[in-house]
């Protein structure tokens, strides 16, 4: 709410003011309730973003390996280069320092994973939605390129193909059919142990 943007208790001050206060997020849109007021924030331009993200990037990976993996990764995207794509993913979660992983499990959560790809891409000229919603339930991550969506799930420690059985099973691919651009589904699996990719397939709508 706004005591959480407008607080100035410096000894308490949570991320998400001090990203505001600092000009880092923005007020987007502002819904008014009866006894709340709710403000969707982001960043206010593409600049900021890409600054934003190529910090957090920082944490987990030296800067000589950051940014061919995100050129990498991006281009894949853009020309539909699946086996590329995966050994561009690969490369980047084997990047990631193990003190990343100490005295935590973040590993066993497939939000991570989402964000840790969210971060890379952020800074390309993509097109990029996290937990989309549909009316059959929400894709993990959605790309959009000039000529090509993607749509991307996620999976923990699961049964091979179990992300992309999910995409066709929820039907998530309707939701874009309109816009007739090819849709290109995308199941990744992880493993907690290995802390990578053990499972990716692809494969078109």
């Amino acid at each position: 709410g706004e005591e959480l943007l407008t607080s100035f208790d410096i000894e308490n001050i949570s991320p998400v003011t001090l990203l505001f206060q600092s000009g880092y997020l923005t007020i987007k849109k502002i819904l008014h309730d009866e006894d709340m007021t709710e403000f969707t924030l982001g960043f206010p331009n593409l600049e900021v973003t890409r600054a934003f993200t190529n910090s957090l990037l920082d944490i987990f990976a030296p800067p000589e390996s950051k940014f061919p993996v995100q050129k990498d990764l991006s281009r894949a995207l853009r020309c539909g280069d699946m086996e590329r794509f995966k050994a561009a993913t690969h490369e980047l979660f084997a990047a990631i320092p193990y003190h990343n992983y100490t005295n935590n499990d973040i590993a066993r959560y497939e939000g991570f994973y989402a964000s840790v790809i969210f971060a890379w891409l952020s800074s390309a000229p993509l097109k990029l939605i996290v937990e989309d919603c549909t009316n059959k339930g929400r894709i993990d991550m959605s790309v959009e390129t000039d000529d090509t969506i993607y749509l991307i799930e996620f999976k923990v420690d699961m049964p091979k193909e179990t992300a992309l059985s999910q995409l066709k099973a929820k039907g998530y691919a309707q939701k874009y059919q309109a816009k007739g651009k090819k849709i290109v589904l995308i199941g990744i699996g992880f493993s907690s142990d290995e802390r990578n990719i053990t499972d990716f397939l692809w494969e078109t709508a």
